[in-house]
């Protein structure tokens, strides 16, 4: 009964059926939601490199798993590996500001008291248009002269911080 709905899950199975497959996929979303429940909300709300990654290996890992290319059994086992890994090592980020850094990287000063940074803002890939898109963004117009600071963040979002008015 089992080996009819899901095929063999224990090897790589090349001669699925499209109704095996389908089982697969259920079984695969439903393991998922609990993957992506024990890896935290991190991995899938901050949207940083880091976190993009665990998307990416766990998107890539279970489609293997829901066609057959791998055993099913062996796919959920490497899955879960990556989530296990992925919350490890956000821990550890917490606990060691280096590591943190290696990790994710730094926030990047793109614009500070009216001047470009341009060597930042040529590391980051960020023009001067993207910047003051991020400045209209916030409600600024098109003026940057009351913006203080405009940052690109780890997760590569861009902050703007205006000037204290006194």
């Amino acid at each position: 009964m089992m080996t009819e709905l899901f095929g063999d899950l224990l090897h790589k199975d090349d001669q699925l059926t499209d109704g095996q497959m389908i089982c697969r996929a259920v079984v695969a979303f439903l393991l998922t939601i609990a993957l992506v429940r024990l890896a935290g909300r991190r991995s899938f709300g901050m949207r940083s490199p880091f976190d993009t990654v665990i998307s990416l290996l766990l998107g890539a890992t279970l489609s293997r798993g829901i066609v057959g290319a791998s055993s099913f059994t062996g796919v959920l086992g490497a899955s879960l590996a990556l989530v296990i890994l992925h919350r490890l090592l956000a821990y550890l980020c917490i606990q060691s500001p280096l590591l943190s850094r290696l990790v994710s990287g730094n926030d990047k000063i793109l614009f500070e008291n009216g001047h470009f940074n341009r060597s930042h803002m040529k590391a980051m890939l960020v023009s001067e248009q993207d910047l003051r898109e991020a400045v209209r963004q916030v409600g600024q117009k098109d003026s940057i002269i009351d913006i203080k600071t405009i940052l690109i963040e780890r997760n590569g979002q861009i902050s703007v911080v205006n000037k204290d008015k006194v």
